[in-house]
């Protein structure tokens, strides 16, 4: 009975770690700098420049969308972490938990590169 209590400890602090890896670039990133002129910039610095400005335009256009989204991966995590936290933590819950991160994450991930898609295609628009 103590083996699977300590698998199931590391296994929540493993995959604690690995979405806090994940995590943390959105939420450091785009967290206070959201929706300013400075994340957009740094996501965009590798572009060619037309596209990164066209980038720029399409991620400040969904700001509040993606300010929205960040917020809820905030929260999804807190809850996961206070959930993984417990003694004994509840593996079904914690499943859940997890579960909303990545979709919190994933929903944030996309509106990022759903604005990437929409500058490329504005980029190959024929010019009339």
């Amino acid at each position: 009975m103590i083996a699977p209590r300590r698998l199931l400890l590391l296994f929540s602090g493993l995959l604690g770690l690995s979405l806090l890896g994940n995590v943390y670039a959105v939420s450091h990133f785009a967290g206070d700098r959201l929706g300013r002129a400075a994340f957009a910039e740094l996501s965009t610095r590798r572009f060619e420049p037309d596209f990164g400005r066209l980038v720029r335009r399409e991620i400040l256009d969904h700001a509040g969308e993606l300010r929205s989204a960040v917020a809820d991966l905030r929260t999804a995590r807190e809850h996961m972490f206070d959930l993984a936290a417990a003694n004994p933590p509840d593996p079904e819950a914690l499943a859940q938990a997890t579960e909303e991160v990545r979709a919190a994450f994933t929903r944030a991930q996309s509106i990022f590169h759903e604005s990437i898609v929409d500058a490329a295609r504005q980029a190959n628009r024929p010019v009339d």
